[in-house]
Parts: C-alpha cells; structure tokens; sequence
C-alpha cells in the first residue's frame, strides 16, 4: 500500500480496507510491546500525542500474564518473570497516562489479561485456538512470529547463540496467540464500530492473514496500520 505522511509519522496500511478504515479516523489501538527499547517514554509520548490529534478516540494496548512465557522460554524462573513483567507494565502504563492525560484524553489503558472475560475476545481467540492446533500451515506462521519476539529478546540479554527449541517457541507463542484477536477483531472486541491497530513494523503473519492464506480472517470493520517515524 502507498505511504501516507501524516507529519510524525509516515503511515502504511495493511490493506484498502484498512486504509479506508483510517481515514474514518475513528478509533486507534495502540500496540505497546513488552522488552523492546523502541517504546520509550519519549516515543509513547509521541505515538499518544500524534494518535490525539488523528483520532476521535485512542486506546492503549499493553503486553499481559503471557508475556512472562517469552522469558520463562529464555530460562527466566517463573518468579522471576512474573516481576519483570508486572515491572515492565506498570512502566508502560505510567508513559501512556502520562501521554494521554497530557493530550485530554480519557486513560484509556488495558492489557490482554484485562479480556479474559470478555465474550467476544474468547470466542475469537478459541478460533485462533482452534486453527493453530488443526492447520499446520498457520500454527508453523504463527511459531516463526514466536521464534522472532524470542530472537528479539534474546539478543537483548546477549544470548544471540542460544538454541531456540521447539519446546521453547511452543511457549512463547501463548504471547502470539493471545495478541492475535486484537489484530483480527479489536473492533468488537473494544466495542467500536470500526478501528485500526497500529504497530511500528509490519507482522508477516498478519499479511499472510491479509492475503487469505489461512482460513483466520480480519474482520471487515478491523484495520492495521504500520506507524514509521518521520526522521
């Protein structure tokens, strides 16, 4: 899709439709990953302030309980990373309250774990379920997008030689798994007419899911922007 350059940031949507959904400017979720030193309290800031200004209302998406998967798979007892996590979120969600009570805005902040009881994030999720433990083509996309968070993290350790197992990737992928509804139906799921989710980098598994190569589908009022800094 054509780049769209809405000052600070250059925009990508996903597809015609999810560009048709941005420019309705209804609602943005902003994803917020866990252990990744792009989301510091100046970029937060930015992403908050510009999404304000874009957008009638604005969301924040923080990592949940499954983030402690990826840590656990690195070796982190379960103790451990329960605390980093819990660490990790509350940094998060002071940056982004921060942010959004700067810009007048209602502090809009949730993570994964806030959805457990919801109906339509469960129903989409044991979809999600479902397709990863039947179809090997999607449970082997959705393992390589866990084996790159993993990668990731490892690298920021300076663990870049360990062997990433089958039994760890097979851990961390709950993280992957439980994301995945809001790329698929945050929109219903938040209960908004329509809505786009932005992240800073594209997902490969999303455009596979974009180009139908799974019987997974996004729903027809979900969108997806990528958000690339303006240098």
């Amino acid at each position: 899709m054509q780049q769209i350059i809405k000052d600070l940031f250059y925009v990508v949507p996903l597809s015609r439709n999810c560009e048709k959904i941005y420019k309705n400017k209804t609602h943005i979720l902003l994803g917020i990953s866990p252990f990744n030193s792009k989301f510091s309290q100046n970029y937060i800031h930015q992403l908050i302030d510009w999404s304000s200004k874009n957008f009638k209302n604005v969301t924040v998406l923080l990592a949940g309980d499954e983030a402690k998967n990826l840590l656990e798979a690195l070796g982190t007892p379960t103790t451990k990373a329960e605390r980093k996590v819990r660490k990790e979120i509350r940094r998060h969600f002071r940056f982004s309250e921060e942010a959004l009570r700067k810009n007048g805005r209602e502090i809009d902040i949730y993570t994964f774990s806030d959805f457990k009881n919801n109906k339509i994030y469960n129903e989409v999720y044991q979809n999600v379920i479902y397709h990863f433990e039947k179809y090997e083509k999607f449970r082997k996309s959705c393992l390589a997008m866990s084996h790159d968070a993993l990668s990731s993290r490892a690298k920021s350790l300076n663990m870049e030689d360990i062997e990433i197992t089958d039994n760890m990737l097979f851990h961390a992928v709950k993280y992957v798994l439980a994301e995945l509804p809001f790329f698929l139906s945050g929109a219903s799921i938040l209960g908004y007419k329509e809505s786009v989710l932005a992240y800073h980098r594209p997902w490969k598994l999303g455009e596979e899911i974009k180009n139908s190569e799974f019987y997974v589908k996004m729903s027809d009022n979900q969108g997806y922007i990528i958000l690339k800094q303006i240098n």
